[in-house]
């Protein structure tokens, strides 16, 4: 009996030894494999929070980006509207006329102004003029361009435009003077500007 005792008692030791030593494994291979979905969800987290960060960052740099492309389109465009007023000032505006104005213009700035782009925007010129006349638009362009210097260089080249069809007209000269009241140019730098353009148109 005592035999029989021993074995079962023996017996109940051993397997629940082994069935705690399971049971023990099994909580530390679960604690472990926590830990490591832990350690793992933690650096997905911050994966992803540095993901974030860095579209923002990219978001951001392409926001500044785009606004300092708006800001060079606008001041460059502002430079068609100008010399646009004076082409136009008769009331039309000629495919001939346009053509010459591309040819002064790719003469007087270089090969960076090429045919396409020049014809676009004074497309984009024509329909800022039809709608804001040439008083609203000197006063459009003059927003664009606060610059005295730069103001004085966008007359200068409006002005050789002006000179480039041979002389200036009464409407050209109305219009010269329109974009200088709204640079706030006094009539007599206007009249040295448009003198020093007369010798570059002639050059």
């Amino acid at each position: 009996m005592s035999l029989v005792s021993d074995a079962l008692t023996w017996g109940r030791g051993e397997f629940s030894s082994d069935e705690a030593a399971r049971a023990n494994a099994a909580r530390a291979e679960a604690a472990d494999q926590a830990e490591r979905e832990a350690v793992a969800a933690d650096a997905f987290r911050k994966g992803h929070e540095q993901m974030m960060a860095l579209n923002a960052e990219i978001a951001a740099a392409a926001s500044v980006a785009a606004a300092e492309r708006a800001s060079v389109d606008l001041r460059k465009q502002a430079l068609y509207d100008t010399v646009f007023l004076i082409g136009a000032a008769d009331g039309s505006f000629s495919d001939s006329e346009r053509a010459k104005l591309a040819i002064g213009l790719q003469g007087l700035l270089g090969d960076g102004f090429d045919t396409a782009e020049i014809n676009q925007s004074l497309e984009t010129a024509r329909v800022l003029r039809d709608e804001k006349g040439v008083k609203g638009v000197a006063e459009d362009v003059a927003a664009r361009i606060p610059d005295e210097r730069e103001r004085a260089c966008l007359l200068t080249i409006a002005s050789t435009v002006a000179w480039l069809g041979g002389g200036v007209g009464t409407k050209e000269g109305l219009a010269l003077q329109a974009i200088a009241a709204a640079f706030g140019l006094p009539i007599n730098k206007l009249h040295e500007i448009m003198g020093a353009a007369a010798k570059i148109a002639k050059s």
